[in-house]
């Protein structure tokens, strides 16, 4: 009988016994018959729903089913049951053997597919990397990249936050930067700028207010800190 693979049956001895007492509806030979096929399309039916990878499963499952009481549409009714043997001949099981190879095989490469894409997808989750790979490009480039194409790439690595946790020090930056960001005039900014940079000469240090100062002088001008 066939399985759910093409080119694959499965080798079925089925032996039927009737369970109801003489007379019956029927001649001996049109009972034989319309048993056997009854059994016959009952455990096609129940074949194609197994594994061949698994025969002794197929076995119990398939004996089970076929061992129920059933009934012959006649009056009155004949019951009977059924035993069944089912095994694969060699041809078949050497066909499984190289069915179940092919499907390892792909199930190996396609575990080793996705684990590769998703260290791909992990690695280039950080700009930097990503910047990385597309300068080590063969046919990369860059010094022909448009303004707009450079200025894109430039604002995505300006907004890029690592993932993983900094410390509260990098968190408060954080916090100045957004802070910064809120105020879309220059006026304001110059003025948070001055603050912050009297801040670090009250505090005796020169070298960062200096800093803070030259920065104000460019936020004018935000092309020139790209």
């Amino acid at each position: 009988m066939r399985s759910r693979y093409e080119g694959i049956g499965f080798h079925v001895v089925m032996a039927a016994s009737v369970q109801s007492d003489p007379p019956y509806a029927m001649d001996a030979q049109e009972v034989i018959d319309e048993v056997r096929a009854r059994v016959r399309h009952h455990a096609a039916d129940v074949l194609q729903h197994c594994e061949v990878f698994d025969l002794p499963s197929v076995q119990d499952h398939c004996a089970r089913a076929l061992s129920h009481v059933r009934s012959l549409a006649c009056d009155p009714p004949l019951k009977f049951a059924a035993t069944v043997v089912v095994d694969l001949l060699p041809d078949d099981q050497a066909a499984v053997a190289v069915l179940l190879a092919a499907q390892r095989k792909q199930a190996l490469e396609d575990t080793l597919r996705r684990q590769k894409a998703q260290a791909i997808a992990e690695e280039l989750a950080d700009p930097a990397t990503a910047l990385l790979h597309m300068l080590q490009g063969e046919k990369a480039d860059w010094s022909k990249a448009t303004e707009d194409k450079a200025g894109a790439l430039a604002k995505i690595f300006a907004q890029y936050r690592p993932p993983h946790p900094q410390g509260s020090e990098y968190a408060l930056v954080e916090v100045v930067r957004q802070f910064l960001d809120s105020f879309t005039e220059p006026e304001p900014k110059r003025m948070l700028y001055e603050l912050l940079a009297g801040s670090m000469r009250a505090a005796n240090r020169p070298q960062q207010a200096a800093s803070v100062e030259q920065l104000m002088d460019l936020s004018a001008d935000p092309q020139e800190v790209l």
